[in-house]
């Protein structure tokens, strides 16, 4: 255990060090930064595999690789790995799997089955579904829940990935860059905070121009004027226009 220069916080770790996922960094009079998360003891803990970086009184954890890194009210789209009797386990394209609780069977209403159990027991490994992360902690699995008006299974389409930290720009202010990309490609499009893009559209051309767009965004995130030049890039490849 290692005390700072002010003697007011405790480092555990070194600057630079690789941590693990819940691994106690630091305790004491800092500021948490990005990739860290206190405890219920005070104890700053990393949200996932990456290296420490220690300055000026702040700790924070540098991911590994851009992976993502789940966040309680983040909707994301996962895909169902195996399933027991109340449990799902679901790839988040993260550094740890997400599970989902089956809810318990409710009395019947008027005959008819409890609709929200009905979309869980519906599941089944394999496939897709857009769902919202309840609770994580940095320790155990993230949770997952389908509860809601547009939650569950994703039926058709198909699938992009895309950086989890560019999804911010592929969104846009107030969703702006979004709304280019459906309205050129004339379909529902859902990205997800975990960088995982459904475009439900089974046409070649629409999917293949919505992936150039989408690579686009990536490579010039940094760059203003950006939404513009997106509607222009679908207009060419899609031959429509505004």
């Amino acid at each position: 255990m290692k005390k700072s220069a002010s003697s007011k916080a405790e480092f555990f770790v070194k600057d630079r060090e690789l941590v693990l996922p819940g691994q106690a960094l630091a305790k004491g009079s800092l500021k948490p930064d990005k990739g860290v998360y206190v405890d219920e003891e005070g104890v700053v803990r990393s949200y996932m595999v990456g290296l420490v970086e220690i300055s000026n009184e702040r700790v924070g954890v540098i991911p590994l690789r851009g992976g993502y890194v789940p966040k309680a009210g983040d909707l994301v789209i996962a895909r169902i790995e195996k399933m027991s009797q109340r449990i799902i386990f679901a790839d988040i394209n993260s550094y740890c799997k997400a599970i989902m609780i089956v809810p318990r069977p409710e009395p019947r209403r008027g005959g008819r089955r409890h609709s929200l159990l009905a979309k869980y027991e519906a599941l089944a490994p394999g496939d897709v579904v857009l769902a919202k992360i309840m609770s994580y902690d940095g320790v155990s699995n993230p949770l997952l829940s389908i509860k809601g008006e547009g939650l569950g299974k994703l039926v058709g389409g198909s699938l992009i990935m895309i950086e989890p930290s560019k999804v911010p720009r592929a969104l846009g202010k107030r969703q702006s860059m979004l709304q280019v990309l459906k309205q050129k490609a004339k379909c529902d499009i859902i990205i997800a905070q975990n960088g995982i893009v459904w475009i439900n559209s089974n046409d070649p051309k629409v999917i293949g121009a919505i992936e150039k767009a989408l690579r686009k965004i990536e490579r010039e995130s940094h760059l203003s004027g950006l939404t513009e030049r997106i509607g222009q890039l679908l207009d060419s490849l899609l031959g429509r226009k505004s």
